[in-house]
Order: structure tokens, then sequence, then C-alpha cells
């Protein structure tokens, strides 16, 4: 092998040291953000568990059923009455209609562990 045969050689694989350790540093920094990405979801995940946790200690306490009828005396009345128990703490459940109007279901739920 000759002296220029030699340095060509030295020289690609100086190139290719190079070149490894670029794709190296990438690799590496695409490591951390997946790693990152995974802290945050785990974080997400541990705090959606916490919350469903402590949901389910929750005991509803109270339940209302409030008519609201769509007429023009009747959704105000109504609508108070929904606006009232929603400032008292109670949550919507859900609704039905009805041909006048809508039923909302409304539940007080409290802190205190279920006895079932």
């Amino acid at each position: 092998m000759d002296e220029n045969n030699e340095k060509t050689i030295r020289s690609e694989i100086s190139e290719l040291k190079e070149a490894v350790k670029s794709q190296g540093h990438k690799i590496d920094r695409i490591q951390e953000r997946i790693s990152a990405d995974i802290r945050a979801a785990k974080d997400r995940m541990s705090k959606h568990i916490d919350e469903f946790e402590k949901e389910k200690k929750k005991k509803m306490q109270e339940i209302k059923y409030i008519g609201v009828e769509f007429d023009p005396t009747g959704v105000k009345t109504g609508q108070d009455e929904v606006n009232a128990a929603l400032k008292c703490g109670f949550e919507p459940i859900r609704d039905f209609e009805t041909a006048k109007g809508i039923v909302m279901v409304l539940g007080l739920w409290g802190d205190h562990e279920r006895t079932d």
C-alpha cells in the first residue's frame, strides 16, 4: 500500500468517525426529547389516576330533578332554579328532552368515603 492510499484511508476513517459522532449526538438529543415526552405523559397519567381515585371516593349526597319549560315564563323560572342549584354546588349529571322542554338531573357530591 502506498502512502497516498494510506492517507486517503485515514482521511475516510476520520470522516466516518466524525459522521458517527455527529449521528450519536443527534440520537442523544432524540432520546432526551423522547424521555421528556415519556415523563410528561407519565405525569399526566398520574394526575388523571389521582383525580379518578379522588372522584371514586366521593359520594352523592343529594339529587335534584329540575324541569325547564321552553316558554317565555317557564324558561326563566327553570333557568333560575338550575343556576341556584349550580351555585349551591350541584353538578349536572344529564338532561332529558320532554315535549315542553328538558329535565335537568343535578347531583351534589361530598368528599366522604363511600360506604357500599
